[in-house]
């Protein structure tokens, strides 16, 4: 198995760049198209071939302090647990990293010095779904353009116009896989309201879920999910969206939502809604089931 080099080394034992004044959770959507696989005993089953379309998403805090020897000219990230994961999903397999997980790190060259450079890695991944490993999700971006301005980690999505290389590369125990990133988003955050809100929940205890949405939203899908995995809460699905109410935001209810606390270990619960415009709503929430 080979591993791409990282273009920053060194790693220090302690923060030597404090935190952003106010920490930003950053979603960015990926969308990618498969330009070189190496599957060498076929434990991709010829699902994934050059051409094949790729999604996926990756996530970090910009509270994670740059543990680089030279801050001011490089930035290496390790984010803490549960605050960063990659996700990219072709062919009917699932590539994603371990969550909890420590195992990210991000890597950043700005273009003040040298050729601006990102790297997204991933070192813990969950294995694909024949129990092959993935040993390595990398996204990298080489080149010019706002994710590269400085040594800090981006509040946006990176435009890929300045950007001459542009890949995502995925290393498992018998394959690899190159796909060219074709467009990335970043996703809004904080614009669903879930009730009931974070709290904890006594065992027989029962209650639906709501989302309220932006005015004049036109939804398409959604779906929550905790530790990667999906639950049984989606629409379409067991949720439904009803007629409009009162204040003109659109809402989605599941019944019975906390029959899914049996499948989130404690783990928090983030909702994911795509709009017909093309905008993908995030919100996360923590229900904690106390037998």
């Amino acid at each position: 198995m080979r591993k791409v080099a990282l273009f920053v080394g060194g790693l220090v034992l302690s923060a030597l760049a404090c935190a952003p004044a106010m920490a930003e959770v950053v979603r960015v959507k990926v969308m990618a198209r498969v330009s070189h696989v190496n599957d060498y005993y076929g434990s991709l089953n010829g699902k994934i071939i050059a051409g094949t379309r790729m999604s996926g998403t990756y996530v970090y805090n910009t509270n994670t302090p740059n543990q680089s020897q030279d801050p001011q000219f490089t930035g290496e990230y390790h984010p803490y647990a549960n605050e960063a994961r990659v996700r990219f999903a072709a062919g009917g397999f699932v590539f994603e990293s371990n969550q909890p997980t420590q195992g990210i790190t991000i890597q950043i060259q700005p273009e003040n010095s040298s050729l601006g450079q990102f790297f997204y890695v991933s070192d813990d991944n969950k294995p694909i779904s024949n129990d092959n490993g993935v040993m390595q999700i990398i996204m990298r971006l080489m080149g010019s353009g706002p994710v590269t301005q400085s040594s800090a980690l981006p509040a946006v999505a990176p435009d890929l116009t300045g950007y001459h290389s542009k890949d995502v590369l995925i290393f498992g125990t018998n394959f690899d896989l190159r796909a060219e990133i074709e467009s990335a988003e970043l996703i809004v955050a904080d614009a669903i309201e879930v009730s009931p809100a974070s709290g904890s929940f006594v065992h027989g205890q029962q209650f639906d879920a709501a989302l309220l949405l932006p005015r004049n939203s036109n939804v398409v899908s959604a779906q929550a999910s905790a530790n990667g995995n999906t639950l049984p809460l989606n629409y379409p699905g067991n949720c439904y969206v009803p007629p409009p109410n009162s204040t003109g935001r659109v809402a989605i209810v599941c019944p019975d939502a906390h029959q899914s606390l049996w499948y989130t270990s404690g783990a928090p619960i983030e909702w994911t809604v795509v709009l017909s415009n093309g905008t993908t709503l995030t919100q996360t929430v923590n229900w904690t089931l106390i037998q």
